[in-house]
């Protein structure tokens, strides 16, 4: 631990140094998929770098959950999917490029390959380990999210006083939905100090859970109960609770990005289920989202048999396959997995 923060501080200030060297042109980009901690990050890195002067733009693969567009600054996103060669051209032209709640180039899906041919600096900040080498690392996967990390780069960098009412909100949203409401990943003392000091910078508390948590729409509740109703199967013989969810279900009830936000979590309010698997499949690939109570890392599951990885409690994978082939294979590694990784 000591030497991965030495690691992050060290970073941390070549971030500084290179600020302050100039930055004409920056570009940021979320994960393939943004959730709650992705956009919350970008959110307030835009805010941070709009303050210190520095022109940045937002760019994503895919699409900003509706949920999401609250925040500040996400308004301004431009994706791949609507203008793929504004998306090459604002990459080509950057100076830097911050990689945020991703530790790889293949988490930026359609992007990767400007990404990877850019002669634009990368930095990548984030809380998941194993992170890509690149220019400058910011890397701390002890934290709950890629929001409380950033929190700390921006006051190194650019001092506490910095974060407004907006960067607040926005940290929060990330560090509320990465840790499943502060469930899981979050029993360090400093996350709830951080928590506290976005509250006396501005953070107005009930208007991010009203965005996140209270702007259901009728077709979202009709999905969840269904998939609750159903698609939910507990397995006979390990803790393990099972959603697939296909294609055709999703377009049944309007899916839109982010309605089945929050669904994997549920079947772990069941006594006799430890770990829970969302399976959905979508139109070029099938996604898993994995998660798990006290110290069964779903994220060797994920890591070993579907292209994945993520934390202890909390990871996602991928597969091209059939929705079935990938039901299968979960069950099929399922004896594996308890026999190699739980104790």
């Amino acid at each position: 631990m000591e030497n991965q923060t030495e690691a992050m501080e060290q970073g941390i200030g070549r971030l500084k140094e290179r600020l302050a060297a100039g930055v004409e042109k920056a570009v940021i980009i979320p994960h393939i998929s943004p959730d709650g901690d992705a956009v919350g990050s970008c959110s307030a890195l835009a805010e941070a770098l709009r303050l210190a002067g520095i022109r940045w733009e937002l760019l994503t693969c895919d699409y900003i959950p509706d949920y999401l567009r609250f925040l500040k600054n996400i308004r301004c996103v431009i994706s791949h999917q609507d203008k793929p060669d504004v998306c090459r051209q604002l990459i080509e032209e950057a100076d830097v490029i911050f990689m945020l709640d991703h530790n790889t180039v293949g988490r930026e899906g359609e992007l990767e390959k400007y990404v990877a041919a850019s002669k634009a600096e990368k930095v990548i900040i984030d809380h998941h380990p194993d992170p890509d080498e690149q220019a400058i690392v910011i890397s701390a996967p002890w934290l709950s999210s890629t929001c409380e990390l950033l929190y700390t780069v921006i006051a190194r960098v650019w001092g506490k006083e910095t974060v407004n009412a907006d960067m607040a909100n926005a940290l929060y949203t990330g560090i509320n939905t990465d840790t499943g409401g502060l469930n899981h990943n979050c029993s360090r003392p400093e996350t709830y100090r951080i928590i506290a000091e976005l509250l006396e910078a501005g953070l107005d508390k009930a208007f991010v859970h009203e965005n996140i948590y209270q702007m259901n729409h009728l077709s979202r509740l009709r999905l969840i109960g269904y998939s609750l109703l159903k698609k939910l199967k507990v397995d006979k013989r390990y803790p393990v609770a099972i959603i697939p969810i296909e294609k055709e279900e999703l377009e049944r009830y309007y899916y839109k990005d982010g309605d089945l936000e929050g669904l994997v979590n549920i079947p772990l309010s069941m006594r006799n289920v430890s770990v829970s698997i969302q399976i959905t499949e979508r139109k070029d690939r099938v996604k898993l989202s994995f998660r798990s109570k006290r110290d069964i890392p779903v994220n060797e599951w994920a890591k070993e048999w579907f292209n994945g990885g993520g934390h202890l409690n909390a990871a996602g994978g991928q597969m091209d396959l059939p929705l079935e082939e990938v039901v299968k294979r979960v069950r099929e590694t399922m004896p594996l997995f308890f026999e190699r990784f739980v104790k």
